[in-house]
């Protein structure tokens, strides 16, 4: 996987300034004004995101859906309890 960063870049000889992702090696063109040769003002790397799952949410699911579940569950009374098991029942009968 190619690394890609964010970089702020500024020209030698006017004062444009402008940001870009990069990719590997390969910088970005001069300045977009005068064409002139840039240097790199700063530079971040970007975190690379997997297609299908993103991990920064599957990580906030870890530390609190899962509890989250288990204490409402905790928290009703045997009667609410029912009339869900019952409510959910009656609309899985009714798509049947």
């Amino acid at each position: 996987m190619e690394v890609r960063r964010l970089v702020t870049r500024a020209c030698t000889v006017c004062e444009w300034e402008g940001q870009a992702v990069e990719q590997g090696d390969r910088p970005t063109a001069g300045c977009h004004w005068c064409h002139a040769p840039t240097r790199v003002v700063s530079e971040e790397l970007l975190v690379p995101i997997a297609p299908g799952r993103n991990p920064f949410a599957a990580a906030l699911s870890r530390l609190g859906a899962a509890r989250g579940g288990r204490v409402r569950a905790e928290r009703l009374s045997a009667a609410r309890r029912r009339e869900i098991a019952r409510a959910a029942a009656l609309a899985r009968w009714r798509r049947g």
